[in-house]
């Protein structure tokens, strides 16, 4: 989502603007919570994925830091991430040189859809922000095939559409894209809501009613975990 004020920071880290067309406190962690995934966009189980960063060789200290922040997901996945130099390959990332704090990203096997001139997904050009890590683990989420856990149906998140219309260059389509929930289908695999899942935004009290407001996990959650080992399980080796 391109969101450039501010006061809008729980909007920021989407999936990539084309994702319909294919993505109070905090509570404690549980092992029973979840997070929402698009089976039909799951990569091939134990397949490995290749990752290109634009203007970037496999070892400058951008793609050392993303490599860092994605590798949270491999212990608990059977996919291997391989990046590579160059500008081809399954996922395509660009640098957004216009802000330090938004992400975008193809979710799943979507990014095989894409045009190869082009990114599936954008990360922020400061890899020393503080957030970066974060941005990255989330965008990373959406590339596994997760969609944004705020957005399960049962979060009931009484969203003040009105406020968050007014703010500065937002987007009502893009908005209620990354922000309503999503419909109950067999399109989606809800599990129970988690709010503590990388995948949810941070939230703002001043833009919901009754001061609802959700902190930002800038770690896997439980939840997040048990979702990834559900979705890409790795082989349980036999006992001798």
């Amino acid at each position: 989502m391109i969101v450039t004020s501010s006061q809008s920071a729980f909007l920021y880290n989407s999936p990539s603007a084309s994702n319909e067309d294919s993505a109070d406190k905090a509570q404690p962690l549980s092992r029973s919570r979840r997070n929402i995934g698009e089976p039909a966009r799951y990569w091939p189980q134990n397949s490995t994925i290749k990752i290109a960063i634009y203007e970037c060789d496999k070892d400058d200290e951008y793609v050392l830091a993303v490599k860092k922040a994605a590798s949270e997901w491999l212990p608990h996945i059977n996919l291997k991430f391989e990046f590579v130099s160059g500008n081809e390959g399954d996922v395509r990332i660009a640098q957004n040189p216009s802000n330090d704090s938004e992400g975008n990203s193809a979710v799943g096997t979507q990014a095989l859809d894409k045009n190869p001139a082009y990114p599936t997904m954008e990360l922020p050009w400061d890899h020393k922000h503080p957030r970066f890590a974060y941005i990255v683990m989330h965008e990373f989420g959406h590339m596994l095939g997760a969609h944004h856990a705020h957005q399960h149906p049962d979060a009931d998140i009484p969203w003040d559409m009105e406020k968050i219309k007014r703010i500065p260059g937002s987007n009502k389509q893009e908005a209620e894209r990354n922000l309503l929930p999503l419909p109950r289908s067999s399109k989606y695999h809800f599990m129970p809501y988690d709010g503590e899942s990388v995948m949810h935004y941070e939230i703002d009290s001043a833009f919901t009613h009754r001061g609802w407001a959700q902190s930002e996990s800038w770690a896997l959650s439980d939840g997040d975990i048990a979702w990834a080992k559900k979705t890409y399980p790795k082989a349980i080796s036999a006992i001798s």
